[in-house]
């Protein structure tokens, strides 16, 4: 039922709902038809034994058994009426002999009742009559098998029957109908069917009403909804849902109007945001620096379409040292705001650097100028910004407020964290950045700068990736060039994220002294 579109689930749930309501209502409805006929069929037998109960006393009173004899005889020739007999209380059919004739005609001589033909002698014999005879009442019960009812209606002993029949308070006889129902049922059986004609077609002409109703109540608004939903979907937010009601479906389609705004906004900024996730990409460096004794590479992950990472290399062609400036900074925060103070840093710095003066001078003006540029915003920016000299194979430092800086000797398998002072820039104005130094640097020694992403990054289970695992991946590919261990660590941290979301900026940056 998956595939089945709701317009023929609506109806063939209408459908089924009415066949189920129509079948009910047709089993009640003969049901109540044969309950009717049973009643009236009870009705009719018991006035219909009273009637003749009456009409026999009348006619023996007048002495006229022979008439008795001929209404019961006339009786069984009714149609539907399959049998009436009148048995005496021995269970033998009154009138087949001349057994209470002669008893009467011995009574009195004045009148001598004449002998005329009888009915046939039949007996019954059973418990339901012995049961009628002890219990004196009436009893009926329907043979459906046979369609037909029978009715036992017995005969008192009153006192104008006393006269012939003694005293006795015992009852006279039994008299026993049998009438037929097969016509009646078959009369049922076609109103069954009649009605059934009209409930199916009432139920069709219901159901196409309501089939109607429903698909322009429920069905055709959900479907201009459904297709605005889709245009939606592919990028169109300049569609409306045009429908104007009172009700559930006017209020989802205001809804989806305020939506499809919503989501216009949000695609507008989203498009701002790659724009400006574009304009940050092109500030970040798009190719390392070429020297004969320096092999370069860096690398930025942003945890959202902006970040506030930052790695620069700065290159100076007046500079007949050939020096090579290396920064990494990382903005407080996430998003358009850091994104465009790593910006105006870059550009301070890059102005600056231009300029004659020490690394300590230079991250110190940079620092006052910025310190201006956020006020009181709380923004600040943590940067490691190194200098290499390679003809004189040292270089030079400045920390501030960053995460030391890696320098690892492959000669004596030593690590050594290129630690200093200096607080983070933008946060207080008139700071004096130290300069450190190293030199005696030595071919295939390497030095390794990272935010602290890096080492902050955690996976599902709440674990940190920490500095040990980039001890030993660049410990065991230190024989490699400066981009197989970026990549190696990059590759690392994916095996230990497994999947996890970066809840922070990554930006690595390594250095092989080649000679």
């Amino acid at each position: 039922m998956k595939n089945i579109s709701i317009r023929i689930k609506i109806t063939l749930f209408i459908v089924l709902f009415l066949l189920l309501t129509f079948a009910i209502v047709l089993f009640l409805s003969m049901s109540n038809s044969r309950k009717s006929l049973s009643v009236a069929t009870d009705r009719t037998l018991r006035t219909n034994a009273q009637t003749i109960d009456r009409a026999i006393q009348s006619i023996m009173l007048s002495g006229e058994a022979p008439i008795a004899v001929r209404t019961i005889r006339s009786l069984q020739e009714i149609q539907g009426l399959e049998q009436i007999d009148l048995y005496r209380a021995n269970g033998l059919t009154a009138f087949h002999d001349y057994e209470t004739l002669d008893l009467v005609n011995a009574q009195q001589q004045a009148f001598q009742f004449t002998k005329t033909p009888r009915i046939g002698k039949k007996e019954l014999d059973t418990p339901l009559f012995q049961d009628i005879i002890d219990k004196k009442k009436a009893v009926k019960f329907e043979d459906k098998q046979n369609q037909h009812f029978e009715y036992y209606y017995p005969f008192q002993n009153k006192p104008e029957c006393q006269m012939c029949h003694g005293q006795s308070k015992d009852l006279l006889g039994i008299l026993h109908l049998k009438i037929s129902t097969a016509d009646l049922n078959m009369q049922i059986k076609k109103a069954g069917f009649m009605l059934s004609a009209i409930l199916i077609v009432a139920g069709v002409l219901i159901a196409f009403c309501l089939i109607i109703f429903l698909n322009r109540l429920i069905l055709d608004p959900l479907v201009k909804i459904g297709d605005i939903v889709a245009q939606v979907g592919q990028g169109n937010f300049d569609v409306k849902v045009e429908i104007s009601r009172g009700d559930e479906i006017g209020v989802i389609s205001d809804q989806i109007n305020g939506m499809v705004r919503d989501l216009k906004e949000q695609d507008r900024i989203k498009r701002s945001l790659y724009l400006a996730q574009e304009v940050q990409q092109n500030l970040l460096p798009h190719e390392y620096p070429r020297s004969d004794n320096l092999d370069i590479a860096g690398k930025s992950i942003y945890c959202d379409e902006t970040g506030g990472d930052y790695y620069d290399f700065i290159v100076s062609d007046n500079d007949e040292k050939q020096r090579i400036g290396i920064a990494v900074g990382d903005v407080s925060g996430h998003g358009i705001a850091s994104a465009l103070l790593m910006a105006a840093v870059r550009s301070s710095l890059r102005q600056r650097s231009s300029l004659p003066g020490s690394i300590g001078r230079i991250i110190s003006d940079v620092n006052r100028q910025l310190v201006k540029d956020v006020e009181d915003s709380g923004q600040f920016i943590t940067m490691f910004y190194l200098t290499i000299d390679p003809t004189q194979q040292s270089l030079q430092w400045v920390r501030a407020g960053h995460d030391p800086g890696i320098f690892y000797d492959p000669h004596s398998d030593r690590f050594e964290e290129l630690h200093g002072q200096g607080a983070a820039l933008g946060v207080i104005e008139d700071y004096k950045y130290a300069e450190y130094s190293k030199t005696a640097l030595e071919k295939g020694q390497i030095i390794f700068l990272s935010t602290d992403g890096l080492t902050e990054a955690r996976n599902n289970k709440g674990d940190m990736f920490g500095k040990e695992p980039v001890y030993n991946i660049i410990r065991e590919n230190a024989a490699s060039n400066a981009n197989d261990i970026l990549d190696a660590i990059f590759e690392s941290l994916n095996r230990f994220l497994e999947g996890a979301k970066l809840e922070d900026d990554i930006t690595l940056v390594v250095v092989k002294i080649k000679k």
